[in-house]
Protein backbone atom coordinates (compact mmCIF):
# COMPACT_ATOMS: atom_id res chain seq x y z
CA UNK A 1 0.00 0.00 0.00
CA UNK A 2 1.29 3.28 -1.10
CA UNK A 3 0.24 6.88 0.17
CA UNK A 4 0.46 9.87 -2.65
CA UNK A 5 0.69 13.74 -0.77
CA UNK A 6 0.88 16.02 -3.77
CA UNK A 7 2.81 19.35 -1.94
CA UNK A 8 3.45 23.01 -3.06
CA UNK A 9 4.47 25.60 -0.72
CA UNK A 10 3.32 23.85 1.87
CA UNK A 11 6.22 24.25 4.11
CA UNK A 12 3.65 24.57 7.07
CA UNK A 13 1.37 21.98 7.06
CA UNK A 14 3.09 19.71 5.21
CA UNK A 15 5.47 17.54 8.16
CA UNK A 16 1.75 17.72 10.05
CA UNK A 17 0.14 15.49 7.06
CA UNK A 18 3.18 13.23 6.63
CA UNK A 19 3.34 12.13 9.85
CA UNK A 20 -0.38 11.43 10.18
CA UNK A 21 0.44 8.85 7.66
CA UNK A 22 3.30 6.95 9.27
CA UNK A 23 1.37 6.67 12.63
CA UNK A 24 -1.18 5.03 10.78
CA UNK A 25 -1.92 1.95 12.83
CA UNK A 26 -1.38 -0.17 9.28
CA UNK A 27 1.52 1.57 8.04
CA UNK A 28 2.00 2.30 4.04
CA UNK A 29 4.62 0.59 2.72
CA UNK A 30 5.94 3.93 1.23
CA UNK A 31 5.28 7.75 1.39
CA UNK A 32 5.57 9.90 -1.93
CA UNK A 33 5.89 13.15 -1.35
CA UNK A 34 5.25 15.06 -4.72
CA UNK A 35 6.94 18.68 -4.70
CA UNK A 36 4.62 20.64 -7.47
CA UNK A 37 7.64 23.45 -8.22
CA UNK A 38 7.45 25.17 -4.67
CA UNK A 39 9.09 28.35 -3.92
CA UNK A 40 9.30 27.37 -0.23
CA UNK A 41 11.01 24.83 2.15
CA UNK A 42 8.37 22.31 1.40
CA UNK A 43 11.18 19.88 0.08
CA UNK A 44 13.31 20.55 2.87
CA UNK A 45 10.54 19.78 5.48
CA UNK A 46 9.60 16.34 4.42
CA UNK A 47 13.84 15.82 3.66
CA UNK A 48 13.78 16.57 7.10
CA UNK A 49 11.50 13.42 8.19
CA UNK A 50 14.01 10.85 8.93
CA UNK A 51 11.76 7.59 8.09
CA UNK A 52 13.22 5.53 4.90
CA UNK A 53 9.55 5.16 4.00
CA UNK A 54 9.44 8.32 3.20
CA UNK A 55 10.48 9.34 -0.58
CA UNK A 56 10.39 13.03 -2.27
CA UNK A 57 9.89 13.54 -6.01
CA UNK A 58 10.28 17.08 -7.37
CA UNK A 59 8.87 18.16 -10.40
CA UNK A 60 8.10 21.57 -12.51
CA UNK A 61 4.71 23.26 -11.45
CA UNK A 62 2.02 21.03 -12.87
CA UNK A 63 -1.07 21.09 -10.82
CA UNK A 64 -2.42 19.06 -8.47
CA UNK A 65 -3.62 16.06 -10.51
CA UNK A 66 -0.46 16.44 -12.41
CA UNK A 67 1.18 15.35 -9.05
CA UNK A 68 -0.87 12.89 -8.22
CA UNK A 69 -0.29 11.02 -11.36
CA UNK A 70 3.47 11.26 -10.77
CA UNK A 71 3.44 9.83 -7.34
CA UNK A 72 1.19 6.87 -8.82
CA UNK A 73 3.34 5.96 -11.45
CA UNK A 74 6.10 5.94 -9.11
CA UNK A 75 4.24 3.63 -6.20
CA UNK A 76 5.38 0.02 -5.48
CA UNK A 77 1.62 -0.24 -3.63
CA UNK A 78 -1.29 -2.64 -4.88
CA UNK A 79 -3.12 -0.04 -3.65
CA UNK A 80 -2.86 3.69 -3.35
CA UNK A 81 -4.48 6.33 -0.56
CA UNK A 82 -4.08 9.90 -1.17
CA UNK A 83 -3.48 12.69 1.18
CA UNK A 84 -3.65 16.33 0.82
CA UNK A 85 -0.76 18.19 2.13
CA UNK A 86 -2.63 20.57 4.51
CA UNK A 87 -4.62 17.96 5.94
CA UNK A 88 -4.34 15.37 8.74
CA UNK A 89 -5.52 11.76 9.00
CA UNK A 90 -6.50 10.13 12.60
CA UNK A 91 -4.29 6.91 13.48
CA UNK A 92 -6.87 4.49 12.36
CA UNK A 93 -7.83 5.55 8.57
CA UNK A 94 -5.70 2.73 6.75
CA UNK A 95 -7.00 0.01 9.77
CA UNK A 96 -10.42 0.60 9.12
CA UNK A 97 -10.51 1.38 5.54
CA UNK A 98 -8.81 -1.98 5.04
CA UNK A 99 -11.04 -3.59 7.47
CA UNK A 100 -14.19 -2.54 5.72
CA UNK A 101 -12.23 -3.89 2.36
CA UNK A 102 -12.33 -7.65 3.49
CA UNK A 103 -15.93 -7.49 4.87
CA UNK A 104 -17.39 -6.42 1.78
CA UNK A 105 -18.71 -9.20 -0.69
CA UNK A 106 -18.61 -7.39 -4.05
CA UNK A 107 -14.56 -6.99 -4.74
CA UNK A 108 -14.40 -3.35 -4.62
CA UNK A 109 -11.85 -1.28 -6.77
CA UNK A 110 -12.07 1.52 -4.03
CA UNK A 111 -12.89 2.46 -0.29
CA UNK A 112 -13.58 5.71 1.04
CA UNK A 113 -14.51 7.19 4.45
CA UNK A 114 -15.84 10.09 5.74
CA UNK A 115 -14.32 13.60 6.04
CA UNK A 116 -14.44 16.11 8.94
CA UNK A 117 -14.34 19.55 7.67
CA UNK A 118 -13.08 22.38 10.06
CA UNK A 119 -11.72 26.10 9.96
CA UNK A 120 -13.26 29.56 9.11
CA UNK A 121 -15.01 30.78 6.55
CA UNK A 122 -16.21 34.56 5.74
CA UNK A 123 -20.60 34.30 4.92
CA UNK A 124 -20.80 36.92 1.95
CA UNK A 125 -25.01 37.10 2.14
CA UNK A 126 -23.82 38.57 5.84
CA UNK A 127 -20.56 39.88 5.64
CA UNK A 128 -19.54 38.18 8.46
CA UNK A 129 -15.99 36.60 8.18
CA UNK A 130 -13.56 34.59 10.07
CA UNK A 131 -17.16 32.62 10.55
CA UNK A 132 -15.98 29.34 12.17
CA UNK A 133 -17.01 25.53 10.57
CA UNK A 134 -17.49 22.22 11.13
CA UNK A 135 -18.99 19.66 8.85
CA UNK A 136 -19.04 16.34 8.35
CA UNK A 137 -19.20 15.11 4.71
CA UNK A 138 -20.57 13.37 2.91
CA UNK A 139 -23.92 14.54 4.09
CA UNK A 140 -25.97 12.02 6.21
CA UNK A 141 -28.71 13.31 3.96
CA UNK A 142 -26.93 11.36 0.82
CA UNK A 143 -28.18 7.61 1.14
CA UNK A 144 -26.67 5.63 -1.25
CA UNK A 145 -22.78 5.91 -0.66
CA UNK A 146 -21.49 2.19 -1.36
CA UNK A 147 -21.69 -0.42 -3.55
CA UNK A 148 -22.64 0.73 -7.05
CA UNK A 149 -22.58 4.23 -6.54
CA UNK A 150 -22.58 5.54 -10.25
CA UNK A 151 -26.23 6.83 -9.86
CA UNK A 152 -25.75 8.98 -6.55
CA UNK A 153 -22.26 10.27 -8.30
CA UNK A 154 -24.99 12.06 -11.15
CA UNK A 155 -26.29 14.11 -8.54
CA UNK A 156 -24.01 14.83 -5.59
CA UNK A 157 -19.87 13.55 -4.81
CA UNK A 158 -19.43 11.64 -1.19
CA UNK A 159 -15.83 11.36 -2.12
CA UNK A 160 -13.12 13.47 -1.19
CA UNK A 161 -9.44 12.37 -2.73
CA UNK A 162 -7.87 12.28 0.67
CA UNK A 163 -10.23 9.92 2.04
CA UNK A 164 -9.72 7.66 -1.10
CA UNK A 165 -8.01 3.76 -0.97
CA UNK A 166 -8.08 2.53 -4.79
CA UNK A 167 -6.58 -0.31 -6.56
CA UNK A 168 -3.11 1.00 -8.11
CA UNK A 169 -4.28 -1.09 -11.49
CA UNK A 170 -7.66 0.12 -11.61
CA UNK A 171 -6.06 3.90 -11.69
CA UNK A 172 -4.05 3.28 -14.47
CA UNK A 173 -6.29 1.59 -16.76
CA UNK A 174 -8.67 5.10 -16.08
CA UNK A 175 -5.89 7.15 -17.23
CA UNK A 176 -5.26 8.41 -13.67
CA UNK A 177 -6.69 12.15 -12.80
CA UNK A 178 -7.67 14.75 -15.68
CA UNK A 179 -4.93 17.30 -16.06
CA UNK A 180 -7.54 19.44 -17.26
CA UNK A 181 -9.65 19.74 -14.71
CA UNK A 182 -8.88 22.81 -12.44
CA UNK A 183 -11.76 21.89 -9.73
CA UNK A 184 -14.22 19.29 -9.61
CA UNK A 185 -11.20 16.44 -10.01
CA UNK A 186 -12.60 14.40 -6.81
CA UNK A 187 -15.65 14.08 -8.29
CA UNK A 188 -14.29 13.15 -11.70
CA UNK A 189 -12.25 10.36 -10.34
CA UNK A 190 -15.08 9.12 -8.43
CA UNK A 191 -17.11 8.71 -11.83
CA UNK A 192 -14.58 6.92 -13.50
CA UNK A 193 -13.86 4.53 -10.64
CA UNK A 194 -17.22 3.97 -10.02
CA UNK A 195 -17.84 2.52 -13.88
CA UNK A 196 -15.17 -0.14 -13.25
CA UNK A 197 -16.64 -1.78 -10.06
CA UNK A 198 -18.08 -1.18 -6.31
CA UNK A 199 -17.21 1.38 -4.38
CA UNK A 200 -16.89 0.76 -0.20
CA UNK A 201 -17.31 3.67 2.00
CA UNK A 202 -15.78 3.44 6.45
CA UNK A 203 -18.50 5.61 7.43
CA UNK A 204 -16.03 6.91 9.98
CA UNK A 205 -14.64 10.90 10.02
CA UNK A 206 -11.10 9.74 9.54
CA UNK A 207 -9.30 12.21 7.81
CA UNK A 208 -9.32 16.18 8.91
CA UNK A 209 -9.42 19.05 6.02
CA UNK A 210 -8.27 22.28 7.16
CA UNK A 211 -10.47 24.59 5.59
CA UNK A 212 -8.56 27.69 4.93
CA UNK A 213 -9.12 30.95 2.94
CA UNK A 214 -7.27 30.06 0.12
CA UNK A 215 -9.08 26.81 -0.81
CA UNK A 216 -9.47 26.34 -4.24
CA UNK A 217 -13.04 24.84 -3.83
CA UNK A 218 -13.88 28.74 -2.87
CA UNK A 219 -12.90 30.14 -6.16
CA UNK A 220 -16.31 30.53 -7.91
CA UNK A 221 -14.96 30.96 -11.33
CA UNK A 222 -12.58 28.21 -11.34
CA UNK A 223 -15.23 25.89 -9.71
CA UNK A 224 -17.91 26.64 -12.24
CA UNK A 225 -15.68 26.35 -15.21
CA UNK A 226 -14.66 22.94 -13.90
CA UNK A 227 -18.27 22.19 -13.52
CA UNK A 228 -19.08 22.76 -17.11
CA UNK A 229 -16.06 20.48 -17.92
CA UNK A 230 -17.56 17.59 -15.60
CA UNK A 231 -20.84 18.25 -17.29
CA UNK A 232 -19.24 18.26 -20.71
CA UNK A 233 -17.17 15.06 -20.72
CA UNK A 234 -19.75 13.14 -18.93
CA UNK A 235 -22.73 14.39 -20.58
CA UNK A 236 -23.85 10.70 -22.18
CA UNK A 237 -23.86 9.13 -18.32
CA UNK A 238 -25.87 13.02 -17.03
CA UNK A 239 -28.64 12.61 -19.16
CA UNK A 240 -29.44 9.00 -18.26
CA UNK A 241 -30.86 10.90 -14.97
CA UNK A 242 -32.78 13.67 -15.95
CA UNK A 243 -33.60 15.15 -12.88
CA UNK A 244 -29.83 15.08 -12.06
CA UNK A 245 -28.73 16.51 -15.07
CA UNK A 246 -31.21 19.62 -14.63
CA UNK A 247 -29.70 20.19 -11.25
CA UNK A 248 -26.42 20.40 -12.89
CA UNK A 249 -27.91 23.19 -15.81
CA UNK A 250 -29.81 25.26 -13.52
CA UNK A 251 -26.80 25.90 -10.99
CA UNK A 252 -24.36 26.45 -13.83
CA UNK A 253 -26.81 28.83 -15.11
CA UNK A 254 -27.47 30.33 -11.82
CA UNK A 255 -23.64 30.69 -10.41
CA UNK A 256 -22.70 32.46 -14.31
CA UNK A 257 -25.89 34.87 -13.46
CA UNK A 258 -24.76 35.66 -9.86
CA UNK A 259 -21.12 36.29 -11.65
CA UNK A 260 -22.56 38.81 -13.71
CA UNK A 261 -21.48 36.49 -16.84
CA UNK A 262 -25.10 36.72 -18.35
CA UNK A 263 -24.32 36.01 -22.03
CA UNK A 264 -22.56 32.80 -20.71
CA UNK A 265 -25.32 31.79 -18.66
CA UNK A 266 -28.40 32.47 -21.78
CA UNK A 267 -27.78 28.82 -23.08
CA UNK A 268 -27.54 27.21 -19.98
CA UNK A 269 -30.72 28.64 -19.09
CA UNK A 270 -32.37 27.61 -22.26
CA UNK A 271 -30.98 24.33 -21.72
CA UNK A 272 -32.20 23.50 -18.31
CA UNK A 273 -35.92 25.24 -19.64
CA UNK A 274 -35.62 22.66 -22.58
CA UNK A 275 -36.05 20.00 -19.58
CA UNK A 276 -38.48 21.81 -17.63
CA UNK A 277 -40.81 24.13 -19.67
CA UNK A 278 -43.56 24.47 -17.06
CA UNK A 279 -41.12 25.45 -14.19
CA UNK A 280 -42.24 29.01 -13.41
CA UNK A 281 -38.95 29.31 -11.31
CA UNK A 282 -36.58 28.97 -14.38
CA UNK A 283 -38.66 31.08 -16.57
CA UNK A 284 -38.19 33.46 -13.89
CA UNK A 285 -34.54 33.47 -13.39
CA UNK A 286 -34.16 32.84 -17.44
CA UNK A 287 -36.54 36.33 -17.38
CA UNK A 288 -34.17 38.06 -15.02
CA UNK A 289 -30.94 36.61 -16.66
CA UNK A 290 -31.95 38.24 -20.22
CA UNK A 291 -32.64 41.47 -18.59
CA UNK A 292 -29.14 41.22 -16.78
CA UNK A 293 -30.26 40.97 -13.33
CA UNK A 294 -27.49 39.25 -11.60
CA UNK A 295 -29.93 38.82 -7.79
Amino acid sequence: MSVVIPAYNREATIETAVRSVLSQTRPPLEVIVVDDGSADATAARVEAIADPRVRLIRQPNGGISAARNSGIRESRGNWIAFQDSDDEWLPRKLERQLATLAAATDDPVAVYCGLLITGTADDPATGRTGRQRIAYHPDPAVTHVSGHILPTLMATNPISTQTLLARRQTLIDIGMFDTSLKSLVDWDIAIRLAEQGSIAFTDEPLVIQRFTPNSITRDRAKRVDSWIALLNKHSARFEQHPKAHLFHLHRIAGNLRHMGEHKRAAPWFAEARSLAPLDPRMALLSILNALGISR
